[in-house]
């Protein structure tokens, strides 16, 4: 789910890193410095944390919970895993991403950060 790496790779380490202008090579490279062409799911889910969602799960292991509908408040988005709270029990649920079918967003997800110019 994740083939791009944030962060820039280490001199010698075999492996090609993009090079940016003003960073030197090995250097971390911040969140707000991605590639501002892409978005990734988990910064989606940040910019939308506590909104009501409807989260589409398949857990291929089990008869029992093989396809799974889960419907709360998101609390919490990780590298690869997502918190909601069931509105029913008040339970928090964590849920990680790779049994993650699809998200629906009970009212209008925020897309895009608002863009500053100075």
């Amino acid at each position: 789910m994740y083939w791009s790496y944030p962060y820039g790779m280490m001199a010698g380490s075999g492996l090609i890193s993009q090079q940016q202008p003003g960073r030197q090579p090995g250097q971390p490279v911040p969140p707000g410095d991605r590639d501002t062409g892409r978005i990734f799911s988990e910064d989606l889910m940040q910019r939308n944390v506590g909104k009501r969602i409807t989260v589409y799960m398949t857990f291929d292991a089990s008869e029992q919970w093989r396809n799974r509908v889960f419907t709360g408040t998101l609390r919490e988005v990780g590298r690869d895993f997502f918190v909601i709270r069931d509105q029913k029990s008040g339970k928090d649920m964590m849920m990680l991403n790779i049994n993650l079918d699809y998200v629906v967003f009970d009212e209008p997800a925020v897309v895009r950060e608002a863009s500053y110019r100075y």
